[in-house]
């Protein structure tokens, strides 16, 4: 099993607590394992699988996973040691083998996070997640400038969000075959479509120019989302806030896009369903 596959096998476990915990009124602890859930998600979105599967490898396998010695020590990481306990008691308590290592799998990224110095980054991008734009890892003015910086490490970061331009890409490195290539990421496209479907707001701020668009920006960031006019025309400013700067996207061409990706999958759902059919009455 991949350690992809072994990260989401482990995200649909929590997922199943979380189910669970709610069906038993268990607010508090439904809250703890979104967020146990979430320390896979910080670590997929900024390109750590395969470190974190090195890390495995480097774990003694004991009867019972040990707690990360920098999380105990951390005075300041009260979400963490509480996800922590919350793990603990699942592995505890869970007595299917599979089910087992899926709890904990889930201690072990707990432990990734604290051992490799990143608990102030992961616990900030768990709390504040809705005030953040989709979370890319780096900026690149050009596809050839992205693309040389795949091919520069050993082992880029992988799977991730970058921005090239104004736009979101998927950089992709497999391991196994060392395969790398980027593609075209619609990660924004849905977020401009239900906001602009609510309606632009008429006192949206208005440039001439998108060098004086930026300037604004600069002074008054978009938290993390807001629509500017540019001569005559509304872009949707994206604020990232860890790459400190904006992209601006084009709200007409992105409605357009939006627009074909959902009669794209509307046309899938119905061949899969047409196939499905044609199953049965075989």
């Amino acid at each position: 099993m991949s350690i992809h596959e072994s990260l989401n096998g482990a995200a649909r476990f929590a997922s199943s607590r979380w189910r669970a915990a709610g069906l038993q009124g268990k607010k508090e602890e439904q809250r703890l394992w979104v967020q146990a859930k979430a320390y896979r998600d910080f670590i997929s979105a900024t390109g750590q699988a395969y470190l974190f599967e090195d890390y495995l490898k480097q774990t003694a396998p004991l009867p019972r996973p040990h707690v990360s010695s920098t999380l105990e020590e951390r005075k300041d990481a009260a979400i963490s040691q509480r996800v922590m306990e919350l793990l603990l008691k699942a592995f505890d308590e869970t007595l299917a083998p599979e089910q087992k290592q899926l709890a904990r799998l889930l201690i072990h990224q707990v432990n990734f996070i604290a051992d490799t110095g990143q608990l102030e980054a992961c616990e900030d991008y768990i709390n504040n997640r809705l005030d953040h734009a989709p979370l890319a890892i780096a900026y690149f003015k050009t596809r050839d400038e992205a693309e040389a910086w795949l091919k520069g490490p050993a082992e880029p970061p992988s799977p991730a969000n970058i921005l090239i331009g104004d736009e979101y890409y998927q950089a992709v490195y497999a391991r196994e075959d060392n395969t790398r290539f980027i593609y075209r990421d619609y990660t924004i496209e849905p977020y401009i479509g239900e906001l602009a479907a609510r309606g632009i707001p008429p006192t949206t701020p208005s440039f001439e120019t998108r060098a004086d668009a930026e300037t604004w920006l600069k002074e008054h960031p978009a938290s993390p989302f807001d629509f500017v006019s540019i001569a005559g025309e509304y872009y949707f400013a994206v604020h990232h806030k860890r790459l400190q700067r904006h992209t601006l996207h084009h709200v007409a061409s992105a409605l357009t896009k939006w627009e074909e990706m959902k009669k794209a999958a509307e046309q899938e759902k119905a061949g899969d369903a047409a196939a499905e059919s044609e199953g049965e009455d075989e």
